[in-house]
C-alpha cells in the first residue's frame, strides 16, 4: 500500500522535491505544493492564502498528512507554526506539522538517547540561527513553535 503524504515548500526552494523522490521508498508517494513570499526577503515566511491553497489541493490528492517544509519561516513569529498548522490541516482536512517541529521532535529523540546516529558536530552547541533563534536559546534549549528542544 503507497502513503501519500504533502509537502508545502516555497517557490524559491529547488532542492527539497528532489531530495524527496531521491530518498523516498516506493511506500511513500511526496505531493508537493509552492508557495509564494508574504516580502520579498530571505526567509521571509510563506503567503498565508498559499497555505491555505495549496493545502486544500493537497488534499483532494488524499494525503495523509501535510509538512510545511519551511524552517526559517518558524522564527519569525513565535506563534507561527500553530497558526500554519491550523492553516494546512483546515485546509488538508489532515493533521499537520512544520519541519521545525519535526526538528525539535528529532532533537528530543535524539537527547533522549534513542538515536542510532551522530551527524558530527558538538552535540551540546546551541546554534544561532538568527537574533530571535539566538535570543531564544538562553533559556536552556531552542524553542521552535511551542516546543522546547533541549
Amino acid at each position: 500500500m503507497i502513503r501519500h503524504f504533502g509537502v508545502l515548500i516555497p517557490s524559491t526552494n529547488t532542492t527539497v522535491e528532489i531530495e524527496y523522490n531521491r530518498f523516498l521508498p516506493p511506500s511513500l508517494q511526496v505531493h508537493v505544493g509552492r508557495l509564494g513570499k508574504a516580502v520579498n526577503t530571505p526567509f521571509s515566511p510563506s503567503r498565508d492564502e498559499d497555505i491555505e491553497y495549496q493545502s486544500r489541493m493537497l488534499g483532494t490528492a488524499q494525503v495523509e498528512v501535510v509538512c510545511l517544509a519551511q524552517t526559517s519561516a518558524s522564527l519569525f513569529d513565535d506563534d507561527y507554526d500553530a497558526a500554519a498548522k491550523q492553516r494546512m490541516t483546515e485546509g488538508a482536512g489532515v493533521p499537520s506539522l512544520t519541519s521545525a517541529e519535526a526538528i525539535g521532535q528529532a532533537g528530543h529523540y535524539h537527547q533522549s538517547g534513542c538515536a542510532v546516529g551522530h551527524a558530527g558536530g558538538d552535540e551540546h552547541q546551541r546554534p544561532a540561527v538568527g537574533p530571535r533563534t539566538s535570543a531564544r536559546t538562553d533559556a536552556g534549549g531552542i524553542a521552535f513553535g511551542g516546543g522546547l528542544m533541549r
